[in-house]
């Protein structure tokens, strides 16, 4: 878009040149008319070239204003991402947590259910081994 708008721009300070230089080639124009007209037309030349940078300038800040914008968008969406990413690997963490406390719990159930079953064990073998000793002494 701005290329068409510096092209037609172009375009009418040629079609002024074109006419001024026909007119100047007639004779009929003098010197001071043909010096006037070729400063009118070197201004308007000027202007136009001034009003194209401007709109350039203007539309190149506004799309440097929308990509920043667009930029500060993503930047949002992707810490937002990154935050629920953290508080579901949070939520994942103190699950396996409670589940390790939980097994070790279990574990240390199991292991004074063991220690107590060897514990009457050790009882019952001292008791037969007394029992033993006592038939053998009573056998002598």
């Amino acid at each position: 878009m701005p290329r068409m708008t510096k092209f037609r721009a172009l375009l009418g300070v040629l079609a002024v040149i074109v006419l001024v230089a026909s007119v100047a080639g007639c004779g009929v124009v003098s010197d001071q008319t043909r010096q006037e007209a070729k400063k009118k037309l070197e201004a308007k030349g000027k202007q136009a070239e001034q009003e194209v940078k401007k709109k350039l300038e203007a539309r190149k800040q506004q799309a440097s204003k929308k990509v920043e914008a667009k930029g500060q968008q993503i930047e949002q969406k992707v810490k937002k991402k990154v935050e629920a990413g953290q508080k579901d690997l949070k939520k994942k963490v103190d699950d396996l947590r409670k589940k390790v406390e939980t097994g070790q719990e279990d574990l240390e159930k199991k292991m004074d259910a063991v220690q107590k079953d060897v514990d009457e064990l050790q009882k019952k073998v001292e008791e037969l081994l007394k029992k033993v000793d006592a038939k053998g002494q009573q056998n002598q």
